[in-house]
């Protein structure tokens, strides 16, 4: 008989960002973020400031108004009542 993983019941809805430019000629890299962790962000000029679970803060790319779609879009996925 093989051995099978148990599948989480509920397994973490993540939202994919741009990592702030540190300087002009760098591409931001992208960080992949469980809907859950994020706490609070904030628009900047240029960039959003993030601030997640444990302490953690990010500045990305994207604005406040396109968090909010893919955080609601992340959190609907398997939840008819929220699409």
């Amino acid at each position: 008989m093989l051995d099978q993983v148990p599948k989480p019941a509920h397994e973490p809805k993540t939202i994919s960002l741009t990592m702030a430019k540190v300087s002009e000629g760098n591409p931001g890299s992208t960080v992949n973020i469980p809907a859950s962790r994020l706490l609070a962000y904030d628009q900047q000029m240029g960039f959003t400031h993030l601030t997640l679970t444990g302490g953690t803060v990010l500045d990305v790319e994207e604005g406040t108004d396109q968090i909010d779609r893919l955080v609601r879009a992340a959190v609907s996925k398997g939840n008819p009542a929220l699409q």
